[in-house]
């Protein structure tokens, strides 16, 4: 089933091996269009001796650089930047973790003067996501950055995020017979340009309109069964829906948490603990209410040869993404998860802010 593999770029070798960097809480060096070079490293992953090292570093110039959803959850008036940044020349360690970070202490939090962020400094930011940590970034500015550090030319992330992300190539397929579905079958696809593995598991024959279902993957609840969100259950009614009209799609997507990935997502849960709800812990990490994107679904259904779907949802924006990537959405199928104790107030903030129709 592997279809003829296309050439990976020096572009994407290069923005991927920034990625992984990141990932592995180490820092990187940005080459900016016009050759100007400066450092950046994750500040979940900052020591303090390692900040000793870069301010030692010659004619070196720190500052810190939040998403603009983390400063404004801190009180500061970015006038809607996306990405904001901070003197951290003389910041303490701690301060940079508090204002990175809304699960540190606060007494930590320094005041502070926000300064405007380059767009390359928002990618920045956009490369910590994609590593899932924290979107918070140290950058340092010198003329000896650390030799050891990753070395990325900001044309190469251009290119990386403007090359079609979401070519979904399909690795294997088999059967996997299901309760009260029998004739099914599982294929996994990856993006050629990521590491992320999705799945499509197909019910039956899937005719001209089927029953699917677009369902992003939570460790929690599809496996651990945590009464905290509908998940699980959602997961489960989706799958007797498919069953009992004898074919369907079921779409699973690698985009826990909204898109933030788990450690993020445990990080929210940390919080909802305090009395924030879902949505509003999200912005306080750093991210946007919702991270994820439909399209590699879009992407899944065009390589099954689908273009039109019953879609099995709560979520008007999820169809409205999918209608936006080249699938009609001919009809929604309301799925309706019970509440309970522990998750009431989270189906509440999805209706509530994100318009989920129970």
């Amino acid at each position: 089933m592997l279809e003829e593999s296309k050439p990976i770029t020096k572009a994407h070798l290069a923005a991927g091996r920034a990625v992984d960097q990141l990932r592995r809480q180490l820092g990187i060096v940005f080459q900016e269009d016009n050759g100007d070079r400066i450092g950046a490293c994750p500040v979940e992953g900052l020591t303090q001796d390692l900040l000793s090292d870069l301010r030692a570093l010659p004619k070196s110039r720190l500052h810190l650089l939040l998403t603009g959803a983390r400063a404004r959850s801190l009180g500061l008036d970015t006038k809607d930047a996306q990405a904001v940044r901070i003197d951290a020349q003389n910041l303490l360690l701690p301060a940079m973790q508090a204002l990175a970070d809304p699960l540190a202490d606060k007494k930590d939090i320094p005041k502070v003067t926000l300064l405007p962020a380059t767009p390359s400094q928002e990618m920045l930011l956009t490369l910590a996501k994609y590593a899932s940590l924290l979107p918070a970034m140290l950058i340092i500015e010198s003329n000896a950055l650390p030799e050891e550090w990753v070395s990325v030319a900001i044309a190469d992330v251009k290119a990386y995020w403007s090359a079609p992300m979401f070519d979904i190539v399909p690795l294997t397929k088999a059967a996997l017979p299901i309760g009260g579905g029998e004739q099914a079958a599982l294929t996994c696809f990856r993006e050629r340009y990521g590491t992320s593995v999705h799945l499509a598991l197909v019910v039956g024959k899937i005719g001209d309109n089927p029953l699917t279902r677009i369902h992003s993957s939570c460790v929690t609840g599809d496996i651990l069964g945590s009464l905290r969100c509908d998940c699980g259950n959602q997961l489960k009614l989706a799958l007797e829906a498919i069953s009992k009209a004898g074919s369907g799609i079921l779409i699973y997507l690698h985009q826990e948490g909204r898109g933030i990935g788990i450690t993020n997502k445990l990080r929210a849960y940390q919080l909802q603990e305090r009395g924030v709800d879902t949505y509003d812990a999200n912005l306080m990490l750093g991210f946007g209410e919702d991270e994820r994107d439909f399209s590699i679904a879009a992407a899944i259904l065009k390589k099954l040869g689908v273009s039109r779907i019953r879609m099995l949802t709560n979520n008007p924006h999820k169809m409205a993404a999918i209608e936006k990537a080249g699938i009609k959405v001919s009809e929604r199928v309301p799925l309706i998860a019970a509440t309970g104790e522990h998750n009431h107030a989270y189906l509440e903030a999805k209706s509530k802010k994100a318009g989920h129709l129970f």
